[in-house]
């Protein structure tokens, strides 16, 4: 029983951060309900968790969510993405944090710099003279889709998450 609810638990983050990945990438949105998703999994696999456990995720997750929510009010960052880092971060818990912040960091400036090529690659003249007109992801002056670092990140955390170790166990 307790490893089919970590199972529907890391399942349930898989799905909930690449549906945000995307959502954002194409839309420039989060849905409200993939950040819910990814708590409500938690809350799934907290429940297999020692109580000091729990309240450490939980911690991580609400000082993360605290600290990005001023960035939200400064107009650095947008809404979806203070509630997906947030409810990210509750996955991570503190040992976990500083990869996955490190990493989330580094892939965003990664991703920021290939967008900032792009869009000047789309606005220049071979472009305008094609008469293709470029995507809304590589107009100028457009936002960065943070989502995709966040998702990316995510993923990248899940060895170091129990998510491998989870599926081995299930194997034998």
């Amino acid at each position: 029983m307790l490893i089919m609810l970590s199972f529907a638990a890391y399942g349930t983050y898989v799905l909930a951060l690449a549906a945000a990945g995307m959502s954002d990438l194409v839309r420039y949105e989060i849905p409200n309900g993939l950040s819910v998703a990814l708590v409500a999994a938690f809350a799934l696999l907290a429940s297999t968790l020692p109580v000091p456990v729990t309240i450490n995720h939980a911690l991580a997750g609400t000082a993360v969510f605290g600290l990005t929510s001023l960035l939200f009010a400064a107009g650095i960052c947008g809404g979806g993405d203070v509630k997906l880092i947030g409810a990210t971060a509750l996955w991570m818990g503190w040992s976990n944090l500083p990869g996955f912040l490190l990493s989330m960091t580094l892939i965003g400036a990664v991703l920021a710099l290939c967008l900032m090529v792009a869009r000047r690659l789309a606005s220049s003249d071979v472009v305008v003279v094609t008469g293709v007109r470029p995507r809304r992801l590589f107009m100028k002056d457009n936002r960065v889709p943070y989502g995709v670092a966040i998702a990316i990140a995510g993923f990248l955390m899940l060895p170091r998450l129990g998510a491998v170790a989870l599926v081995a166990a299930s194997l034998n």
